[in-house]
């Protein structure tokens, strides 16, 4: 129905914010690997017995809960959209567990919406992830959602990750999307990350093709604070902009800054903001949450 621009770009600021230390880290141990799982972006402490033990300066962001509110405001008419969120990270042997619900105002509609995911550690060297969404009210959510992905970590310090993945989207009109993910991310000694993607999306009915690609820099270290960079380009095939109303067809750039603080040792702040672009209109806003390790 559209690009990774509008919906899914939200989840990357929020999942992949979350999951970008979810899945890099390897347990040096089966006793270390329930409080440092593995995620798509972090540096390996995973060490054989041929490999000196070298310790990531990237950690697990796991086991905390985080609660913040959203504002973003649109030109040529198309109002502002504000809501709130609610979202939890536990890990539990190899597995991570994620939750949230996110209520939100956009284009004169409300609705909430609600999922939830996993992400297994089949081995030291990969790791995958499934999330399941669905919605209440707003016509701009998706009816139905899936997120997979499968992740293998290469190299001595397991420090780049391979990810492909595959999505399916269900609009809460005629429309659906099919998604298809490849992506790398590399981390670096110091504590730096690089991560490029590109999403192969196709729309139904018409099979409209709406490709789309971004790249995202990192820098920072768990406890203290993280800072991430991204860019985005590609197509929007279909955009929901109210119950009767969709535009089509169209390319689109989003850039957005997030900002992870740890202002004491288990709790802080986490700062999005965001800028986006098309031919219809122009939008600028983003979100402040709180959240609390345990």
């Amino acid at each position: 129905m559209k690009t990774m621009s509008r919906y899914a770009a939200r989840r990357y600021t929020t999942l992949v914010g979350l999951l970008f230390v979810i899945c890099v880290s390897a347990p040096a141990s089966s006793a270390q690997q329930a409080g440092a799982l593995a995620d798509p972006q972090q540096s390996s402490s995973q060490q054989s017995a041929v490999h000196e033990s070298v310790e990531s300066p990237i950690r697990l962001l796991t086991n905390f809960v985080e609660a913040g509110g959203s504002y973003e405001q649109l030109s040529n008419g198309y109002g502002r959209w504000s809501g709130g969120y609610f979202r939890a990270v536990v890990s539990a042997g190899k597995n991570t567990l994620t939750a949230e619900l996110n209520g939100q105002h956009e284009f004169g509609d409300a609705g909430t919406y609600v999922d939830a995911g996993d992400t297994f550690n089949f081995s030291d060297a990969w790791y995958g992830s499934v999330t399941m969404g669905s919605s209440v009210g707003g016509v701009f959510w998706p009816r139905s959602r899936l997120d997979s992905f499968l992740n293998r970590k290469w190299l001595g310090r397991r420090q780049f990750i391979t990810t492909f993945g595959y999505g399916y989207d269900h609009a809460k009109d005629v429309h659906s999307d099919h998604s298809y993910f490849v992506g790398t991310t590399y981390y670096f000694n110091a504590p730096w990350i690089l991560e490029d993607g590109i999403r192969f999306n196709v729309s139904n009915p018409g099979t409209v093709f709406s490709p789309s690609a971004f790249v995202a820099v990192t820098q920072g270290t768990d406890k203290k604070y993280y800072v991430t960079l991204n860019a985005e380009v590609g197509q929007e095939a279909y955009q929901v902009v109210g119950a009767t109303s969709v535009l089509t067809r169209f390319p689109s750039q989003t850039a957005t800054l997030t900002w992870r603080q740890w202002v004491g040792r288990s709790w802080g702040f986490n700062l999005i903001a965001d800028v986006y672009h098309s031919p219809y209109y122009h939008r600028g806003g983003g979100s402040l949450g709180f959240f609390k390790d345990f």
